[in-house]
């Protein structure tokens, strides 16, 4: 889907923010004696080839006072990466492997008071982060001193010492790549810290440290009230600062910086209740106009790559650290995530939008230009009543909106309480995909890739059908999200096997070869690939109606008890498109020829509303993008190869079950139409062109065993453009699929 990348695309800056790696000069003897080892003597050892086994990994770093987020932090992943590393569960992989090695060899011999032979690998560990604490609230201090990393002056504070904000020292100028030809002398490695140790005392630390100015506690999920509704767009006038809620009311903020914003949102009913009981409620989000931008004293240009980081130096940041707030991991952007330090950010967090830095860009959202404040907070407010209050793209809207509606069991982060209990069918178990399942860069990503995806298919016309004056194209309604109601998910990993007995029941992924299946030469063959291919479930299935009996020769099949996860998901959507249909004047329930007209009339429809339903459109196409999009944590954006995220909807199996069923099910109809002795020119994921006599979109649709009907629901199907054969000749002499090229020209809806 053309609007899927398009948007993982526009957004993959917002994903990647981290720190480069240290000069070349500061990755040799000053990048490892920093304040955590202190400057010891040392003796000589050869470094052991491989990893130590997975129990003596831990006892590396436990012995070694470390916790698993400091390990984690150092070697630019997850702290769930990192104990699934100490478990044997999942293995490094690339210049995570070499770097995580590396460092538990320097564990290892400072251990044993030896010393390591560097082995040079492409990243080095991050060893400042081996000294910084998960909740440590980055400080200033009135005068310079060196960077503990790279010394470098710098007023900064991480625990008490001088170290420059963020996992990576931004250094002099332009950071320079690091080395990766071999050093010419070993790197010494320190014995352990002894009582002489030049680590700060904790008189010293305490000194050092300046607390927050006043700490701003969130209350608790009981006493919230949400009756000024999910969010206000800020702007602000000669007066200061206004609040435009999504019902047309208008109260003033007397903020004039960002922490007096957040004390005043949390002491006002803002936010919205759970999508169901089961779930959590939603934290409020604040749209800031320019004018706010500037009232509250924050820059009107976005973060640069260094800044985004959690722990940069931005002025927001620093704004929050004097109340005891944070942004989340995924750091600054154009949405964000804000919640104090030590609390729970799926339960106690604030959304900021920052409309100048990019938050409602027209290519994902498509307002009108000139929007008021009042009209804004309007638009954003039906789509929070009728979807979910928007936290980012539509896309991470849609994602989310599946684990709203199937919501897990979700205990607070800080005191550990239970705060809901989840509801039947919820997804809860971080599931690795099975090697032909995982995505290009997934670490467990290996051989041959799943053959299911959408038909691109095209062919020249027969004789008769060139003497057809016209050629239409007609597209399916929401096409994979016609075909995901009934796609069955397991809540738990996948297991191997060898020659398994094809069960429609399960979910997996399946070797076997379908390619015995007949293909009519005017219709595009049912399955993409040719001999021995990997499948999933519905594309089996479907082969089954064909009367072939599948032999798989391996399967990844998940055994767990598995249902229609995106049952509610998809009636939840389903509804709130349909009533958006209805303000433009497009209702259901409509003859074909009243729906053809007002089809005709949506351009010159209301564009607010046009938005919306566009923002609807993007929220269902970009949800399924979203299953098998990589880590969104600054830590592994460096990672040649990166492990799972953490997020049991990170489901790559059951984006490719839904594009399969979404092609099983289009190929049906078009099977079905070619009864009447209608066959495809061309095929474009949910675009379709046919040869016609008339100009009319009728002509296909109602003939006797038609299979498309025209209509507003899911999997019905909408004329898009008419066009004369000589056109779709020419498009053939030049190799060119039509249906492709008309899927991407026109806008659709």
């Amino acid at each position: 889907m053309q609007c899927c990348a398009a948007w993982r695309n526009q957004h993959a800056s917002r994903r990647r923010f981290f720190f480069p790696r240290p000069p070349a000069a500061h990755t040799g003897v000053e990048a490892i004696v920093d304040a955590l080892f202190g400057p010891e003597a040392v003796v000589t050892a050869k470094q052991r080839p491989g990893l130590p086994a997975p129990a003596e990994r831990s006892r590396l770093r436990t012995d070694s006072g470390l916790s698993a987020h400091q390990v984690a932090d150092a070697c630019d992943v997850t702290e769930e990466t990192l104990l699934a590393w100490e478990q044997g569960t999942a293995a490094p992989l690339g210049d995570s492997e070499s770097t995580y090695g590396f460092l538990l060899c320097v564990l290892q011999a400072r251990r044993d008071g030896t010393q390591v032979q560097l082995p040079a690998p492409p990243l080095l560990p991050d060893w400042a982060a081996l000294g910084s604490l998960r909740h440590e609230i980055p400080t200033n201090a009135a005068a310079q001193e060196p960077c503990r990393r790279c010394q470098e002056l710098t007023t900064q504070r991480v625990g008490g010492r001088p170290q420059h904000l963020g996992t990576r020292c931004p250094g002099p100028g332009a950071p320079a790549a690091p080395s990766a030809a071999p050093p010419t002398s070993p790197v010494p490695v320190l014995r352990q810290r002894t009582a002489t140790s030049a680590s700060p005392t904790p008189t010293s630390r305490a000194t050092q440290l300046r607390p927050p100015v006043r700490v701003l506690p969130y209350p608790p999920v009981q006493q919230r009230q949400y009756t000024d509704g999910p969010l206000a767009v800020l702007d602000a006038t000669d007066t200061g600062l206004t609040a435009q809620l999504a019902d047309g009311r208008v109260r003033s903020c007397p903020a004039g910086t960002l922490p007096d914003l957040l004390a005043w949102t949390l002491h006002t009913p803002l936010g919205a209740p759970p999508v169901r009981a089961e779930a959590l409620p939603s934290g409020p989000l604040l749209v800031l106009t320019p004018k706010a931008l500037t009232h509250l004293g924050l820059p009107m240009s976005a973060p640069t790559t260094a800044q985004c980081h959690p722990r940069s130096d931005h002025p927001l940041l620093t704004q929050l650290r004097t109340i005891g707030w944070q942004s989340d991991d995924h750091g600054l952007g154009p949405w964000m995530r804000l919640h104090p330090s030590t609390s729970d950010p799926a339960c106690d967090s604030v959304h900021l939008a920052v409309t100048a830095w990019g938050a409602l860009h027209h290519d994902t959202w498509q307002l009108p230009e000139q929007l008021t404040p009042a009209q804004l907070a309007a638009v954003l407010g039906q789509y929070a009543f009728r979807v979910r209050t928007p936290v980012g793209e539509p896309g991470i809207c849609g994602h989310r909106l599946m684990s709203d509606l199937r919501p897990p069991r979700h205990r607070h982060a800080t005191t550990g309480a239970v705060l809901t209990d989840g509801a039947p069918g919820a997804l809860t178990t971080l599931t690795d995909p099975a090697p032909c399942e995982a995505p290009a860069g997934h670490q467990l990503a290996h051989g041959d890739t799943l053959a299911d995806t959408d038909i691109d298919w095209w062919r020249p016309p027969t004789a008769e059908e060139a003497q057809y004056p016209h050629v239409v194209c007609l597209a399916v309604n929401l096409h994979h999200f016609a075909d995901s109601n009934n796609v069955r998910i397991a809540n738990g990993p996948a297991r191997h096997f060898h020659h398994p007995a094809f069960d429609p029941k399960i979910p997996g992924s399946w070797l076997v070869d379908l390619s015995t299946i007949a293909s009519h030469p005017r219709l595009p063959p049912a399955f993409a690939s040719r001999g021995l291919a990997w499948h999933t479930t519905p594309a089996l299935a479907y082969a089954t109606l064909h009367g072939l009996r599948p032999q798989p020769v391996q399967a990844w099949l998940r055994t767990a008890q598995a249902g229609p996860y995106f049952n509610p998901w998809y009636q939840h959507l389903r509804q709130a498109r349909l009533a958006v249909l209805q303000r433009l004047g497009l209702a259901s329930d409509m003859d074909t020829p009243s729906l053809l007209a007002a089809l005709d009339n949506l351009p010159s429809a209301e564009p607010s509303q046009r938005a919306l339903l566009h923002a609807m459109h993007t929220t269902i196409h970009d949800a399924f993008t979203a299953m098998a999009l990589p880590p969104a944590q600054p830590d592994q954006a460096l990672l040649g190869t990166w492990p799972t995220p953490k997020d049991p909807t990170w489901r790559p199996d059951a984006r490719a079950a839904i594009t399969a069923n979404a092609r099983a099910n289009l190929h049906r109809k078009l099977c079905r139409t070619a009864r009447d002795g209608y066959f495809p020119l061309a095929v474009a994921d949910d675009h379709v062109v046919y040869a016609t006599r008339t100009p009319l979109l009728t002509e296909i649709t109602e003939t006797q065993h038609h299979g498309f009907r025209i209509g507003l629901s899911p999997g019905q199907v909408r004329p898009v453009t008419v066009r004369p054969m000589a056109w779709y000749q020419d498009q053939c002499t030049d190799a060119a699929n039509a249906a492709r090229t008309l899927k991407n020209s026109l806008t659709a809806w």
